[in-house]
């Protein structure tokens, strides 16, 4: 089964999809024939997506930390997709690179309220969804820091072990109702919020960030969005049956040695 088969009409939710990673997953299933709900916090980013798109994409502007705006979105892609069978739930901010020590209350709560809170709230609006379409698959965005610590990031570590942990639960709760729910776990993708971490690591000289990231991978390069997004359509094809519960790394072997 070819992917554009898999995807043809099928309605898909991809949040983050302004850019970087779920900007590619979005643009990727548009062009394989899926019907995608694009949602953002940035709505001019959201638009931009749509209009750079090969299929249909409707730009949606969501805060995935709220609530109510989680709640809307999903309803959104009732309404304007049918058959909502694919959910990438991927929206999230890099956290403040700072040791817990220093972290501050407001910083701590701002990461956990977009990271995990948002990726908890997409799964209770967007999973009835999918049993209501008889079925479908999930991807939820980890990290290799969903598999390890890191010093100087508390938040993230903490909020991306959340999400393994919530794809695991996922998963088993899921099952019956045939949706399989699996988790990506990138290293350094060469993405805005990648950027924006070499800065927040470094701000004289974010580029010898950037060469410490990359000599720290034993494929001395990060990867591109479009790499990461070919991984995010293999999980949600429909022929890819046994897979669930799963964290599958993409990460020039970071975690390999």
């Amino acid at each position: 089964m070819t992917a554009t088969s898999s995807f043809a009409g099928k309605g898909a939710i991809v949040t983050g999809a302004g850019s970087g990673i779920g900007r590619a997953v979005a643009l990727h299933l548009a062009a394989a024939g899926a019907r995608v709900l694009a949602v953002d916090m940035n709505a001019e980013s959201a638009e931009r997506v749509a209009s750079e798109a090969t299929g249909e994409v409707h730009p949606f502007q969501a805060d995935v930390s709220q609530y109510s705006q989680v709640e809307a979105y999903a309803a959104a892609a009732n309404l304007l997709l049918g058959d909502t069978r694919l959910f990438f739930n991927n929206a999230g901010v890099e956290g403040v690179h700072k040791s817990i020590v220093e972290t501050t209350e407001s910083e701590w709560r701002s990461v956990v309220d977009v990271n995990l809170n948002g990726m908890f709230f997409g799964l209770k609006h967007v999973l009835p969804l999918l049993r209501r379409s008889g079925g479908g698959a999930v991807v939820n965005t980890g990290s290799i820091l969903s598999l390890k610590a890191a010093p100087d990031r508390s938040d993230y570590v903490v909020t991306k072990h959340g999400v393994l942990g919530l794809t695991r639960t996922a998963a088993a709760e899921s099952a019956p109702y045939g949706i399989r729910v699996n988790c990506i776990c990138p290293g350094p993708v060469d993405t805005p919020l990648m950027t924006r971490s070499e800065t927040l690591v470094n701000p004289d000289d974010p580029g010898f960030e950037r060469d410490r990231f990359m000599e720290g991978t034993p494929l001395r390069r990060y990867g591109t969005p479009e790499e990461v997004a070919e991984l995010v359509a293999f999980l949600l094809r429909e022929d890819v049956l046994y897979q669930t519960g799963s964290a599958v790394t993409i990460d020039g072997g970071i975690t390999a040695v």
